[in-house]
């Protein structure tokens, strides 16, 4: 999540602990876009928020660190690698865009399925390269991101088709009002051709998060949303950012978020409209604020529903599970 302005120590440190990470090091892979991906039989994970939050930050902003469980959810996710054709990141890849360090440990995680499918990421506000986001998001994005994925610029969304799903992916810390537009004759044309879409951005148009404290991104609100709740064929809309799980449906349109990849969780409010998450819950607080659990999602297109798997565990329950499922009618 994008940290207050007011954060200057936190900034000061973070900036620190990028100079200091490391020997230079280079992926062994490097994503070509597809023009399509064959989805088939096989389903598309969508995972969110794969940084790790340094030391210092975790210790300044009291946050919990999840390594071992973002290990797990990861071995849960490579044991299924035979069933996905492709791999979502929805922003956040790393804490620091221009940490070598980072960049290794997602390496780590994401090799072995770059490998085998397409690896299909959004943007997230600490994929740019500078700790307040907008002193750079306008004009570049960071060598190592392009390393990876050459095809991003600042503000350029992006589309994969498969033969029933249409993929869309936009930036959503720059450019949304020409990516809205974009986003509309995308939607129309798929209408056409595809029977559902799913979209991906960063930030959430909606969330009841307490660290947020907002009811989501007003630009993705102004721009984007209007968009989703015109389309003419079923639309799912799935972010991160906000550190954890929800399901929120509104005006028709379903909004997941999926950011509990690795990045430390936040508590979602006592009061949560709209949230249609049947699952369990890790924490519940004696004011009903709830902390989620580790999560990553599974989309898949059967004959009468687009259906969209959520599994994930709490720390201290053991294997992964399926924790719920959202299923949009056809």
């Amino acid at each position: 999540m994008q940290p207050s302005l007011t954060a200057t120590p936190i900034a000061i440190v973070t900036m620190l602990a990028a100079v200091l990470t490391g020997c230079s090091h280079e992926p062994v892979y490097r994503v070509e876009l597809p023009s399509e991906v064959a989805v088939g039989s096989k389903s598309i994970a969508i995972v969110g928020d794969t940084q790790l939050t340094p030391p210092i930050v975790r210790a300044l902003r009291r946050r919990e660190y999840n390594e071992t469980e973002q290990a797990e959810l990861f071995a849960d996710l490579r044991a299924r690698i035979d069933e996905i054709s492709a791999l979502v990141v929805v922003g956040d890849l790393v804490f620091t865009a221009r940490s070598e360090r980072d960049w290794r440990h997602f390496d780590a995680l994401i090799e072995p399925f770059a490998s085998e499918m397409p690896v299909l990421p959004a943007i997230g506000n600490h994929d740019y390269p500078c700790f307040f986001v907008y002193l750079c998001r306008k004009s570049r994005i960071a060598r190592r991101m392009q390393a990876r994925f050459p095809w991003f610029e600042p503000g350029r969304p992006y589309s994969v088709s498969s033969s029933e799903l249409k993929l869309l992916f936009l930036d959503s810390e720059s450019r949304l009002d020409e990516q809205g537009a974009w986003l509309a004759r995308e939607l129309d044309a798929a209408a056409q051709s595809h029977r559902a879409a799913l979209v991906f951005f960063h930030r959430p148009a909606y969330t009841h998060s307490i660290d947020q404290r907002a009811a989501g991104s007003a630009e993705v609100q102004q721009h984007i949303v209007p968009v989703l709740r015109s389309a003419a064929l079923p639309i799912v809309a799935i972010s991160g950012h906000v550190h954890g799980l929800e399901v929120l449906v509104v005006d028709g349109v379903h909004y997941l978020t999926t950011a509990g990849g690795g990045g430390s969780r936040g508590l979602l409010g006592p009061e949560r409209p709209g949230d249609a998450y049947r699952g369990p819950d890790c924490r519940v607080e004696d004011d009903g604020a709830v902390l989620r659990p580790f999560n990553y999602l599974v989309a898949s297109v059967e004959p009468a529903a687009l259906v969209i798997e959520i599994r994930g565990f709490c720390r201290g329950d053991g294997a992964v599970r399926l924790l719920d499922s959202v299923e949009i009618p056809l």
